[in-house]
């Protein structure tokens, strides 16, 4: 039997019901000119919200928060306005992403321009992803586990975590901190993303390396059949041959040096950007408390410019900064976070990991200069 044949039983298992509602997904494709943009965004009465809508302010070369205007116009005014934007890019063609929300009523969550260079089909369904993931699965020697398998109903998406029982990274030397290496799969009707994924063994803390992975939508030409099945294959038959080695630098990196208020405030920032109804201000509080850096430098740090900030030491450390992210993403049961937000969260600490300059870098020690005095205008 292979190796992986339970694994793979449990993946197909988990996904046959998901992959049965996915066959009444809708992809349909539209024009601008389609839209009504008089009261709000809508395709043929569904209502554009979301992402979805930023994506057609995007294509209409507007604020995201253009249609707030339409409260500050006469109809007759708004109207004029939409018809003319509406007019600029009447036969830009994008394709409608549409679920039903929890009420049954079909909205549109996602839009994504259409590319008609495209040379190779692009119409890889969730069951032909499910299919060559565990067709590689069976071909590898590899020793693999589900480390996590969830699917995302708001976006119809699919995050699949493999993680490789044979990969163990001894990052210091020490055999203590200990990491394994494994592989990330996101996908849904128009987009599928891969990158490489890493776990701190001592407190299973998790991360996802996007700069070393591979993402795709129907609006890139390189979004084909082809292609996603190769980077399916060769990410679980043969992985990454050089992350060993630059994880234990980029760990080695992050322990030798401490994260600047700058990048402190970076994250703080992503859980404000996301606290609607104050829900995460108890992990505000808990985990990005600002005010020691208030009281140790004893100015209004909020007034102060990025540059400044960028220079400024918080006196943590990087690695345990880094670690204290993965935690908070990495275990629900402690941390009450949204699933997307741990995912995005995951993908953002594995930027600072693998930063390749930290702002405290290079910075030189205050000292005082004897500069000597110029005569020569005096």
């Amino acid at each position: 039997m292979n190796n992986n044949q339970f694994l793979i039983e449990d993946i197909r298992q988990r996904s046959s019901g998901i992959l049965e509602k996915m066959n009444d997904r809708t992809i349909r494709e539209f024009k601008i000119k389609d839209l009504d943009i008089d009261n709000g965004v809508y395709l043929r009465d569904m209502p554009v919200r979301g992402s979805a809508l930023n994506g057609i302010m995007t294509t209409l070369k507007v604020r995201k928060n253009f249609t707030d205007l339409s409260k500050k116009m006469s109809p007759e005014d708004w109207h004029s306005v939409a018809q003319k934007l509406k007019t600029a890019e009447a036969d830009t063609k994008l394709y409608a992403h549409i679920i039903n929300d929890d009420a049954g009523i079909p909205a549109v969550e996602g839009v994504y321009r259409f590319n008609g260079g495209k040379k190779r089909t692009d119409d890889a369904s969730y069951q032909q992803y499910v299919n060559w993931i565990c067709d590689s699965l069976e071909k590898t020697e590899k020793n693999f586990i589900l480390k996590d398998f969830t699917y995302i109903n708001r976006t119809e998406t699919i995050d699949m975590t493999l993680l490789n029982q044979d990969s163990t990274v001894d990052v210091f030397g020490t055999n203590i901190d200990l990491w394994k290496m494994g592989e990330r799969f996101t996908f849904n009707g128009l987009k599928f993303d891969y990158a490489p994924f890493f776990e701190r063994l001592v407190c299973s803390n998790g991360n996802t390396a996007k700069e070393y992975g591979f993402g795709a939508n129907v609006a890139h030409t390189k979004f084909n059949n082809r292609r996603i099945e190769s980077v399916i294959s060769k990410a679980i038959l043969f992985g990454e041959d050089t992350l060993n080695e630059q994880l234990q630098r980029a760990v080695k990196h992050l322990q030798e040096n401490n994260v600047s208020i700058a990048e402190f405030n970076w994250f703080r920032g992503f859980f404000e950007s996301r606290n609607e109804n104050g829900k995460y201000d108890g992990l505000l509080s808990r985990f990005f408390n600002d005010q020691p850096f208030y009281k140790a430098y004893g100015v209004n740090i909020s007034e102060k410019s990025r540059k400044w900030k960028a220079a400024a030491n918080t006196g943590i450390n990087a690695y345990d900064f880094f670690n204290m992210l993965t935690w908070i993403a990495s275990h629900p049961g402690d941390v009450r976070m949204e699933k997307q937000d741990r995912i995005d969260m995951q993908i953002h600490a594995s930027s600072l990991l693998f930063k390749k300059e930290l702002d405290l870098e290079d910075v030189p020690t205050p000292i005082e200069v004897n500069y000597p005095r110029i005569t020569a205008m005096l």
